[in-house]
């Protein structure tokens, strides 16, 4: 189904945890399988140990996923006022004649601070792609709100990376599959939380109080996922 190739992780004892958890989710034995909650918290262990001790070693390995998700965030406070158009075409990416805002994602995801090759950057990348995509210009969704999303859909993505050996392997059919994969994704999503008051500003969000909230934000949703 596409994801045992991508990406196998290291065979520490909490990486062999995280994997036999996504396996017993998948495929449980006797009928009772671990939830979402268990595999989540398992796979941020062994990527914890991965990175070093300490919530800091774990924020650390989402670096580039918080400068990205500043960068997201100056975006879509842009999109406020003066509009869509207008911020496209401020960050040299208007869309032109007759091209839709879904033709221009592309370049959106491309916008990365410091592009260095690595999981983490292809994961960005990939995450700032599927929230854009849904993205309504005229709705009513604000900066916060969306970075939230990005923050959640990024480490989803990751784990899928990480363990999509052992949850291809132990699923009876791609349908099986996509329905756990959706499990541990809602999981990831729910326990976000509306964080103190976010920056007004693209200005606000690319500097100081943007790091600062994103942080706090990516923060507080690992510390809820690994309780």
């Amino acid at each position: 189904m596409g994801t045992s190739s991508a990406r196998r992780g290291p065979t520490t004892r909490l990486w062999r945890r995280a994997k036999g958890a996504a396996t017993r989710f998948m495929a449980p034995e006797g009928g009772v399988g671990l939830e979402a909650r268990e595999v989540v918290a398992r796979y941020l262990g062994a990527l914890g140990e991965t990175a070093g001790p300490g919530s800091q070693d774990l924020l650390a390995a989402f670096r580039l996923t918080r400068k990205a998700a500043q960068t997201l965030g100056a975006l879509i406070a842009q999109t406020e006022s003066p509009g869509w158009d207008l911020a496209l075409a401020a960050w040299d990416l208007s869309a032109g004649p007759g091209k839709s805002r879904e033709g221009v994602v592309p370049a959106l995801s491309g916008m990365l601070p410091e592009p260095d090759g690595s999981l983490e950057d292809a994961v960005a990348r990939s995450s700032l792609a599927a929230v854009l995509i849904n993205y309504d210009p005229g709705g009513q969704e604000r900066p916060a709100g969306v970075v939230r999303q990005f923050l959640a859909e990024s480490l989803y993505q990751r784990l899928v990376l990480d363990l999509g050996e052992p949850l291809e392997a132990a699923s009876f059919n791609f349908g099986h599959w996509r329905q756990g994969l959706d499990f541990l994704k809602g999981w990831i999503a729910g326990a976000l939380q509306a964080e103190p008051k976010a920056p007004d500003s693209p200005e606000q969000w690319r500097g100081l109080a943007g790091w600062s909230w994103v942080t706090l934000t990516l923060e507080n949703l690992l510390r809820r996922l690994q309780e």
